[in-house]
């Protein structure tokens, strides 16, 4: 009777010891996996310039903000520019008219 509490002690314990190997070897897995994630990641996002990405960033955004004020500014001057021609033509044409008129009234 001891030597089959024995052999059914010693049965059990092999069946626990394989399920907590199986279960370790499982975690070692997944562990790998989240270690080779992890390594992906990192290669990802690492700087591996000279340079902190977030002063690059912010010089860009300065140069940004220097186009965007100089296109303003532009702007502004061909909208002026647009003003001048628009005056100048008004100009030409009513000069236009009277010179018309001028002729018409010599012609008659």
């Amino acid at each position: 009777m001891q030597v089959a509490l024995v052999t059914a002690g010693a049965t059990v314990l092999v069946a626990l010891l394989g399920i907590a190997a199986e279960f370790l070897r499982r975690q070692s897995h997944a562990l790998t996996e989240v270690a080779a994630h992890a390594q992906e990641a990192r290669d990802q996002v690492s700087n591996t310039h000279s340079t902190n990405l977030r002063d690059d960033l912010d010089s860009v955004m300065h140069r940004i903000d220097r186009v965007l004020d100089g296109q303003e500014r532009h702007g502004d001057v061909i909208a002026a520019l647009r003003e001048d021609i628009a005056h100048e033509r008004r100009e030409r044409l009513a000069v236009s008219e009277r010179l018309d008129d001028h002729l018409a009234a010599l012609t008659s």
